[in-house]
């Protein structure tokens, strides 16, 4: 039996054979919608950057913050839609993520709009896991401006530090709650 130099014998050729198709055929092949054409997918570019603007969670016990601080790189981009982020006393962070995104991304992610929570505070990281328990409606999502409101029902804290590659993490012993959200920024 002769053996080759680099160890793969014949099933080198096999092997390159079985990665190659999937990447010629694109990636149709594997599921994703627009397989190897993506003359439907918008480009991605910077159609407006965000300067000014502020957010407010009022919590189910009447607990209202005020999140006036924007992030340096709040944009609305063409292809992924808001990117902003809004901050405040105590460490709390608002994220809001896909709104006014173009058509592409929203045909691939459905309603894209999504929002995040997060408190940063004495060394801790907390985190909304389920993003889904937040039903986002976005006003508007121009160049001009973003803004809207959101109703968030059941939330649970997480370590942000400790999430599962697999699964869901474990909720941090903390009462779960309910927020109204509001939201606006400006060039």
């Amino acid at each position: 039996m002769s053996h080759r130099p680099g160890g793969l014998g014949r099933i080198g050729p096999a092997l390159i054979a079985a990665l190659a198709v999937p990447w010629l055929a694109g990636c149709s092949l594997l599921g994703f919608p627009y397989g190897g054409d993506f003359d439907d997918f918008p480009t991605p570019s910077i159609v407006a950057s965000y300067k000014t603007g502020s957010a407010s969670i009022t919590l189910g016990d009447g607990t209202v913050i005020l999140l006036d601080k924007l992030s340096d790189n709040a944009v609305l981009d063409a292809a992924f839609g808001a990117s902003v982020r809004w901050s405040g006393p105590g460490g709390w962070h608002l994220t809001l993520s896909g709104a006014g995104a173009g058509a592409g991304a929203g045909e691939m992610y459905g309603s894209p709009a999504a929002l995040r929570f997060d408190r940063v505070a004495d060394s801790e990281h907390w985190t909304i896991w389920d993003e889904s328990r937040c039903i986002v409606d976005v006003e508007r999502a121009t160049a001009t401006g973003v803004e809207g409101v959101a109703t968030c029902k059941g939330l649970q804290w997480t370590n942000a530090l400790d999430q599962p590659w697999i699964s869901e993490p474990e909720p941090i012993d903390e009462p779960k709650f309910d927020a109204e959200i509001t939201f606006e920024a400006r060039p």
